[in-house]
């Protein structure tokens, strides 16, 4: 296929408004003719691969970030694979555990918390997420792509102050922080795809919601933030959804349907 276009995905409240893992159903065929006239959809989220797997299948993507850029891969070939230290999750346990949060350890055909406290419950529940395994040690015998961290806004401050200069810590819902190493994000996975494939001088469009897409939409050519995105989005955004359809809006927009 020759690439005329890149288009990028965030998931939860963009492509999956439900956080469900579920498209709306006008949505599916769009796929597959992107590719018949030479538009690349990628998949960047939050999540691993183990919960999109079915959903990537479904849209035939072959193409995706995810884990915030943890895990990428570019048509079918993995270009980027991060494990964290094992000295630096250590460390941030130990804080963890002063303040009593929670730790999520997750790679991309499992996860496990250290506890289930009522902030981690709230999250999981929010999140369609269940039968989550505790595991304080799942660290020491997997690999661990990322963190979470769950708290309320009042607290995330602590972990900035103490780990700034060593990682990237995002707020990507009420109750929970992102904890990437310094230098990975959705953006750094985007340069490293463009880069991988050659495709420089490809226009590019991002569509989010969040502060996790915030990377990504200051490093592709269009950004589309859905209508209830964070304020911080719309500002850099290019376009912003006026509907709760805001792919196929943003699609519209741009006349790329």
């Amino acid at each position: 296929m020759r690439i005329k276009r890149i288009l990028f995905f965030d998931l939860d409240g963009t492509l999956c408004p439900n956080q469900d893992m579920q498209v709306s159903p006008e949505l599916i065929p769009l796929f597959q003719e992107f590719k018949n006239e030479g538009t690349l959809p990628v998949i960047a989220s939050g999540r691993s691969f183990y919960e999109v797997e079915p959903l990537l299948e479904q849209l035939q993507v072959d193409s995706f970030i995810l884990s915030n850029g943890c895990y990428v891969v570019s048509q079918g070939q993995v270009v980027q694979d991060y494990q964290m230290p094992t000295e630096l999750i250590q460390s941030i346990l130990h804080v963890a555990g002063e303040h009593q949060h929670d730790v999520g350890f997750f790679n991309q055909s499992e996860y496990a918390v250290t506890g289930m406290n009522a902030v981690t419950q709230s999250h999981m529940t929010t999140m369609h997420l269940a039968h989550t395994r505790i595991d304080p040690l799942f660290y020491q015998n997997h690999t661990t792509n990322f963190l979470n961290i769950y708290l309320n806004e009042t607290q995330e401050q602590i972990y900035h102050d103490l780990f700034n200069k060593q990682l990237n810590i995002i707020r990507y819902a009420p109750l929970a922080i992102d904890i990437l190493p310094r230098g990975i994000s959705k953006s750094q996975a985007i340069e490293k795809m463009i880069i991988n494939n050659n495709l420089s001088d490809i226009p590019t469009y991002a569509f989010g919601d969040q502060n996790n897409d915030l990377s990504m939409f200051e490093t592709v050519d269009y950004g589309v933030a859905m209508k209830d995105a964070i304020p911080e989005l719309k500002k850099v955004a290019a376009y912003t959804a006026t509907t709760n359809y805001g792919v196929l809006e943003g699609l519209k927009h741009f006349n790329i349907i």
